[in-house]
């Protein structure tokens, strides 16, 4: 399908003053003035710098953008932390998973970094620098004023200390001072002129120096230069093709990004690097093919490129893993075309079928001989009946190919079978296949599913799916995909089931799911890390999937969090609590199955014990959210000992009998009673008192002395004082004589308190 495209806006006119508030470099601005003044200027681009997802957060040092998540289903290069300073003259800290830094200064930045919405901005000669945070890593947008970004002259420097920069194509990367392998990587894929127009900008490299280049011919210019970790693609690439080679790496070929590319890289998963090849092809090309023959080479055929990039290609070309070679071949096509399909054969030649030439859709066929050897010739492949391209054609467990959809001169076509050994083609019976840019994956009991696509009819994305049976010949409905989906990409796994990625949407760009064949059902995949459209998803040696383009980014599919009942289900082969899982995750009050992180080995939730880690430490045992037991030991207090309600007694603590056992119920259990009498039982310490200093130390029927001893009341009618008759009430019964003795205590201490004095 064709790229996407947008027409700029032109700048409207601004006001002196504006233009003023946006260049003055003015130390006094508002936090906010940077991003209206950017909001003025470049309103079409304002809302990518000053909104992203993440904002960095203030920091003692300056402003701080933590490390973002490793592992899970879906994993890429992980973006380092950074921290920006707090004065522009600073360094910037790339802090790296292994503990080193690389520290970059920029040249020319000074003043207070203030947040300028999701942004942190700094003045800097010439014009203002905006940092935002991006999934992968962090975006630089310089604004640069009138005059600055002109000829040759370098509009914006860096010193980088902790890495050594070296160019890589149009990118520098950082490479690591001790291994020399790269660890970041700094582009500049973007400029935008004051007027709308596009700004092609170049990066250089001085010693430990990074340099700007961007002609804007005098005009303000935004451009981003992005600071990234090194694990990526050297350059944007859709329409391009993906080749497991007999090593475990993967060789991805060509495609485009604005134009077509000659360039091959090839993808190291035990490292997860990307490389270029030792040379590139010998012509850019897209929309072309790559077929792994038995011997391990790479056949590229045809495609859409050439010399001026507008070309419909004859040529073929051999990639070697052993030498990493490209060899331009003697024997070109019959017929140039792109947007075909090469198909591997039994017989080692290849099936090139349809596609386009000069706009013109396709009903030829050829074989092509890889050796150049073939004895007899080739013969000729009949025509088809209908011309396609968009198609797909894929190698049945009998040796015939199937070719499902693609477009012809009025109309998207059917399903038609290619015969090798009678070479002939037949049409299949009806079934839904009139559609284009949709995916065809052979499952393991020969079957074929068709999946998604765009409508003949009515030009819409599709969810359908259908299934073909080589064995009946017959076309049979698949359930929906839950996404509807076009330009996506398939893959079988090891365990059968067929992952499907991406699309032409931003729904369907992140969405991934899997189809069951066994039990014909759809379920949704954890989300992607990027969108990805027109890209290739391979699967590696180790199982898992490789997805590229068309952003430098790639990430692979590991299958964690998926769930399964054994460990042959998991792409890493480990099975754990029902889901496949990044590790064995054995660690006490750790889980697989947590449903905010499935497949990751995180802490269990406070007061868990899915395995019972914590209860063979003892009572009650749980996690506390953290990743560790908390447990009553056997003996231990379950229940601390405590007064009773009255106060008069102490009762005695609830110990755990038993590891495994339950603390015993404080409500239901039965206590030891300890009467604390003449005393009263200290609610701070739970133990009865032995001192007194009021009467509320004492328990009922008792008085505080003068020696802060409770004793018990003088006998009844005992004193000579009491005026009482025989019968009439005591007053130190009454409390009357108890409030006496308490406050001749006291007096006694007050005395002493006098003379010691």
């Amino acid at each position: 399908m064709p790229t996407p495209s947008w027409r700029p806006r032109r700048a409207a006119p601004f006001s002196c003053l504006a233009a003023a508030l946006l260049l003055s470099g003015c130390g006094a601005e508002h936090e906010d003035s940077a991003a209206a003044a950017l909001r003025l200027r470049f309103p079409d681009h304002a809302e990518s710098v000053l909104a992203a997802r993440e904002a960095f957060a203030p920091a003692a040092d300056g402003f701080r953008l933590p490390a973002s998540a490793q592992g899970g289903a879906w994993v890429g290069a992980a973006r380092p932390e950074v921290t920006l300073p707090r004065e522009g003259g600073g360094p910037i800290r790339f802090r790296r998973a292994d503990g080193g830094e690389i520290r970059v200064r920029e040249l020319g930045a000074e003043g207070e970094g203030r947040t300028a919405e999701r942004a942190v901005s700094y003045r800097r000669a010439g014009g203002t620098s905006f940092w935002t945070a991006t999934d992968h890593g962090v975006e630089e947008w310089l604004l640069l004023g009138e005059g600055v970004a002109r000829g040759g002259e370098a509009a914006a420097a860096w010193e980088v200390e902790g890495a050594t920069p070296r160019p890589r194509g149009a990118a520098v990367e950082l490479l690591d001072e001790e291994s020399g392998a790269p660890v970041l990587r700094v582009t500049a894929p973007r400029a935008h002129a004051a007027s709308g127009r596009p700004v092609a900008p170049a990066l250089r490299v001085r010693g430990a120096r990074i340099e700007l280049v961007v002609d804007a011919g005098g005009e303000a210019v935004l451009v981003d230069p992005a600071w990234e970790p090194a694990g990526a693609m050297g350059s944007e690439r859709r329409d391009h093709t993906a080749t497991l080679l007999p090593s475990g790496k993967v060789l991805v070929t060509g495609g485009a990004n604005t134009v077509p590319l000659d360039t091959a890289e090839l993808y190291d998963p035990e490292t997860d690097t990307w490389t270029p090849t030792q040379g590139t092809m010998h012509l850019a090309r897209r929309q072309h093919t790559a077929t792994r023959l038995p011997g391990g080479q790479v056949l590229v055929l045809g495609g859409y490129g050439g010399i001026g990039g507008r070309s419909d290609l004859w040529s073929a070309e051999l990639y070697d893993p052993e030498t990493d070679t490209w060899t331009l071949l003697e024997t070109r096509l019959k017929q140039a075309r792109h947007q075909h399909t090469a198909t591997l054969l039994e017989s080692g030649l290849v099936l090139v079928a349809g596609g386009r030439a000069q706009g013109t859709p396709l009903k030829s066929a050829e074989l092509y001989d890889p050796t150049g050897e073939s004895t007899p010739p080739t013969p000729d492949v009949p025509a088809m009946e209908d011309a396609r391209y968009l198609h797909t054609a894929t190698l049945l467990d009998s040796g015939k190919v199937l070719l499902v959809g693609g477009l012809g001169t009025t109309r998207a076509n059917g399903a038609v079978l290619y015969d090798p050994e009678a070479n002939t083609w037949a049409r299949t019976p009806p079934g839904d296949t009139a559609r284009i840019d949709h995916t065809a994956t052979r499952l393991e009991d020969g079957r074929v599913l068709v999946a998604g696509g765009v409508s003949e009819e009515d030009k819409s994305t599709l969810a359908s799916a259908a299934l073909y049976d080589p064995r009946a010949n017959a076309w049979a409905d698949a359930p929906s995909m839950r996404v509807a989906r076009a330009d996506h990409a398939a893959a079988r796994l090891h365990d059968g089931a067929v992952l499907v990625t991406g699309g032409d949407d931003e729904i369907a760009a992140f969405a991934a799911e899997l189809y069951d064949p066994e039990a014909n059902t759809w379920t949704p995949a954890p989300r992607m890390r990027s969108g990805h459209l027109q890209h290739t998803a391979t699967v590696l040696l180790d199982r898992r999937v490789l997805v590229a383009g068309p952003e430098v980014h790639s990430e692979v599919y590991t299958g964690v969090g998926v769930a399964c009942a054994s460990d042959a289900e998991c792409a890493l082969g480990l099975c754990v609590e029902g889901v496949c899982c990044e590790s064995r995750c054995a660690e006490p009050c750790r889980t697989c199955a947590r449903s905010d992180a499935p497949g990751r080995c995180v802490p269990q939730p406070k007061g868990s014990d899915l395995r019972g880690d914590c209860a063979r430490e003892g009572c009650d045992g749980a996690c506390d959210g953290f990743g560790v037991c908390t447990a009553v030991r056997p003996g231990d207090a379950c229940s601390p000992a405590r007064c009773s309600d009255d106060g008069t007694q102490r009762l005695g603590s609830l110990v755990c009998p038993a590891a495994g056992a339950a603390c015993p119920d404080p409500a239901r259990e039965p206590r030891e009673r300890v009467d604390c009498a003449p005393y009263r039982c200290d609610r701070a310490t739970s133990d009865c008192k032995e001192r007194c200093s009021s009467l509320q130390d004492c328990a009922p029927g008792f008085a505080c002395d003068l020696s802060g001893r409770c004793v018990p009341p003088p006998p009844r009618g005992k004193g000579g004082c009491s005026l009482a008759g025989a019968g009439a009430a005591d007053p130190l019964e009454s409390g009357l004589g108890a409030a006496l003795l308490a406050l001749l205590a006291l007096g006694k201490r007050r005395s002493l308190a006098l003379r010691s004095r």
